[in-house]
């Protein structure tokens, strides 16, 4: 199969600027909508998480305070999905 030069040369400039489109890995914000869990956060997240049990909740509502869970005190909690979690740590990503 022969391929023409003026086809080969049209592919190359088509690819070249069809490049300049694609967006790098990592370089646009990730903000979450919604209630979810992350197993890691995606690179580029921006909000607010919590860190609880080796995984991330967001879309959640930390509050602050004391609270007394299972025979010991928090000084915050998650409310996420109807369930309150203790324990973790509540994290700022970004600039939200």
């Amino acid at each position: 199969m022969k391929i023409s030069l003026k086809l080969l040369l049209f592919a190359a400039i088509a690819g070249l600027s069809l490049s300049s489109c694609v967006v790098p890995a990592g370089s646009a914000a990730v903000v979450p909508v919604g209630v979810g869990i992350y197993p890691v956060l995606p690179v580029g997240y921006v909000g607010d998480a919590y860190f609880y049990g080796g995984r991330y909740y967001y879309g959640g509502n930390y509050e602050t305070g004391r609270y007394f869970w299972h025979g010991r005190y928090y000084g915050g909690r998650y409310y996420h999905n109807g369930h309150y979690y203790y324990g973790g740590r509540h994290e700022h990503h970004g600039h939200h």
